[in-house]
């Protein structure tokens, strides 16, 4: 397999690294390209599809050929140095057209779903700790949002999956560490987060129950009608059932904990 030691960062801006030097990929275009044929890595890509997954609306005269000039400046870049074009192994010519050949792993969005795979499986054997590092490894791969300067189509609809993806770790993170007992560091950092995304609900949830596993019920019934009213006004929804569940239970001064929403999570 060629180029173990090439690596491609997409969760953040596009970049690339050989044994941890950053390569020059140029253009925003240019590194559009590599992302899109990152993404499908191991797969032939047409300069057809190329086209359809960066431009959208009207597109400039001879964009296949800036296609054609891109890759050629790519592969300039990507393959070993003293490898001739006719002999590239990492951004191969592949009829009807180009595929990257890396191996698995090479790039950070198939890390991150590996140690989100890995941190669901040590939970759901009770192994909270390694749970917690896994998924704090997963979100430490970013470094800031997703395919950052791509502007096209495949790239949007990844940034999209991606971003929501992500914050999906983020509630079962934050759900792990309350299992853990971390409480009182967890509230302002949940009250935070819903300054940012104040329609998750399940961040409600996560906050009810850190207000009432450190004995602040108050704050956590004052929490509940904070998320009715918001959810009321935003969307005009009634708190779902686990939201209003946790409430009552609140109410009648029982005991409350995270409940297992992830086990109904389809792995990634």
């Amino acid at each position: 397999m060629p180029d173990d030691d090439l690596s491609i960062s997409l969760l953040g801006p596009i970049r690339t690294e050989r044994c941890g030097y950053a390569l020059y990929l140029g253009t925003p275009r240019q590194r559009e390209v590599l992302a899109v044929l990152a993404l499908r890595s191991g797969m032939v890509m047409s300069v057809a599809q190329i086209v359809d997954a960066i431009w959208v609306g009207r597109r400039p005269n001879s964009v296949e050929n800036m296609v054609h000039t891109y890759i050629g400046r790519l592969r300039r870049v990507l393959e070993p140095p003293g490898r001739r074009p006719a002999l590239a192994q990492v951004l191969r010519s592949t009829r009807p057209g180009y595929t990257l050949d890396i191996p698995d792993g090479s790039v950070d969005i198939t890390q991150f779903e590996w140690d989100i795979k890995l941190a669901r499986a040590a939970r759901a054997q009770s192994d909270l700790p390694q749970a917690l590092q896994m998924f704090q490894q997963a979100l430490g791969r970013w470094s800031g949002p997703a395919l950052q300067e791509a502007t096209g189509p495949l790239a949007e609809a990844e940034r999209i999956r991606l971003t929501e993806l992500r914050q999906d770790v983020v509630e079962e993170t934050t759900g792990v560490r309350l299992l853990l007992g971390d409480d009182e560091n967890l509230i302002s950092e949940l009250r935070w987060m819903l300054a940012e995304q104040p329609m998750r609900e399940r961040l409600w949830e996560l906050l009810l129950v850190a207000l009432g596993q450190t004995s602040r019920r108050a704050e956590a019934l004052t929490a509940f009608e904070d998320a009715r009213i918001t959810l009321a006004d935003r969307l005009g929804v009634e708190p779902g059932h686990q939201l209003q569940d946790l409430h009552r239970r609140l109410l009648r001064s029982e005991p409350v904990a995270v409940r297992p929403w992830w086990d109904r999570r389809v792995s990634v």
